[in-house]
C-alpha cells in the first residue's frame, strides 16, 4: 500500500517549523491513540504512521533526505517503488471583476508573492548549484523504521550519521532552501460565465520547491461586483422594466436593455404588473458547457404620482368606463365578508 506523504499525514506545510510539527503530532497522537480508540482496529496502525512521520520530520538530517527522496530514503535497496517528485504549495488569489467582464471574459494581471527557484543555485540549495551526493555506505537510504514488538524504533547509517547524503555548503542566496520569496506578475485568462466563488487553476504558477520538485498551482477565486439592473441566478438574468398604464392596457412594442445591447419586445394588451417575459439565450454564458441562460423581464406598471386637472379628468372618465370591482374575486373563495 502506498504511504501517505508525511507532511499531509500530520497536516502541516512543507516549510513547517519543528515546533509546528511537534504540536501537530501531539494533537493527532491524542486523537489516534490505541488506548483511547480501543474498538478501532486501525488505531494502532495510524498511530504508528504519525509517530514515524514525526520522527523523520523532526530529525534535521532525515528530513533533508525525505524532502529529496521521499519514502524511498527509508526502504531497503531493491524495494523502493517509484514516487512522485515533491510539489510546491498552491497560491490562492482573490480577484474582483465587473459584472460585464464576468459575462464576456477578461484577462486579469495579477501581482503576487510566491517562492521561486533561487537563481544562484538553480534551485538545488547547494552553493554554486552543487547537489547532494548519496552516502557511499547506505546509498542515500540511511534510516529504516522497524517495529520490534510494538514501539517504533529508528536505526541510522553509521557512515553518515543519518544524513544519507554528503551535503554541500548551503547556498548563500537562499540559505539552502532552494527557493527565495519574490513578487511575480501573472496574466490569467478568466473565461466568460464565471460567478462569485468560481475558481480558475493555472498550472505551475504557485510556490516552487527545491529541485527537482515541481511548483504548485495558482488558484484564482473570482468575486463579481453586483449590477445595478441585472440580477443573476445561476445562468439566468432577471430585471424589472417599467411600463405605462396605456402600454399595459393597449399593448406596445418597447425597447429593453440586455447584456448584448437594446432589444425590442412586444407587450400584449392587458399586461399585468409582475407579468414575466422570457428572452431565450440572452442570459449568462454557461461556464461548463456551450450555450447561454435566459433573460427574464418582469413588467412593472407605473402609476403617475402627480396629476394635473386634465389627467385627473381622464382618469375619472376611465373609472366610469370600468365600473367592475377587481377585488370581488377575493370574496368568492371561501372568505367571509
Amino acid at each position: 500500500m502506498r504511504k501517505r506523504d508525511y507532511y499531509d499525514l500530520l497536516g502541516v506545510p512543507r516549510h513547517a517549523t519543528v515546533q509546528a510539527i511537534r504540536q501537530a503530532y501531539r494533537r493527532l497522537a491524542r486523537q489516534c491513540s490505541p488506548d483511547i480508540n480501543v474498538r478501532d482496529e486501525r488505531a494502532g496502525e495510524v498511530f504508528a504512521e504519525i509517530t514515524e512521520a514525526y520522527r523523520i520530520l523532526t530529525e534535521p538530517g532525515a528530513r533533508a533526505v525525505y524532502d529529496r527522496l521521499g519514502h524511498r530514503a527509508f526502504e531497503p535497496r531493491g524495494e523502493a517503488a517509484p514516487e512522485a517528485e515533491p510539489r510546491g504549495e498552491d497560491v490562492h488569489y482573490p480577484v474582483e471583476i465587473e459584472f460585464e467582464e464576468a459575462l464576456r471574459g477578461v484577462t486579469a494581471a495579477i501581482e503576487l508573492a510566491r517562492h521561486e527557484p533561487c537563481q544562484a543555485c538553480q534551485g538545488t540549495g547547494g552553493a554554486e548549484g552543487r547537489r547532494a551526493m548519496p552516502c557511499p555506505d547506505c546509498g542515500g537510504r540511511p534510516l529504516r523504521i522497524v517495529s520490534p514488538g510494538g514501539a517504533p524504533a529508528t536505526t541510522r547509517c553509521a557512515g553518515c550519521g543519518g544524513a544519507g547524503w554528503r551535503l554541500p555548503d548551503p547556498c548563500p542566496g537562499c540559505g539552502g532552501r532552494g527557493t527565495v520569496p519574490q513578487r511575480a506578475r501573472v496574466s490569467v485568462p478568466i473565461p466568460a460565465g464565471v460567478d462569485t466563488g468560481s475558481q480558475i487553476r493555472v498550472r505551475g504558477e504557485g510556490h516552487a520547491v527545491r529541485a527537482p520538485g515541481t511548483p504548485g498551482d495558482l488558484v484564482v477565486i473570482t468575486r463579481v461586483r453586483p449590477h445595478p439592473l441585472f440580477t443573476r441566478k445561476g445562468d439566468n438574468l432577471y430585471c424589472e422594466v417599467p411600463i405605462t398604464i396605456p402600454e399595459a392596457a393597449l399593448g406596445a412594442r418597447i425597447e429593453i436593455p440586455t447584456p448584448d445591447g437594446p432589444a425590442v419586445i412586444t407587450v400584449p394588451a392587458g399586461t399585468q404588473s409582475g407579468q414575466v417575459f422570457r428572452l431565450r439565450g440572452k442570459g449568462c454564458p454557461r461556464l461548463d458547457r456551450d450555450g447561454r441562460g435566459d433573460l427574464f423581464i418582469e413588467a412593472r406598471v407605473t402609476i403617475p404620482r402627480n396629476t394635473d386637472s386634465t389627467l385627473e379628468e381622464v382618469l375619472r372618465a376611465l373609472q366610469r368606463l370600468l365600473p367592475e370591482d377587481p377585488r370581488a374575486v377575493l370574496w368568492t373563495r371561501g372568505v367571509r365578508r
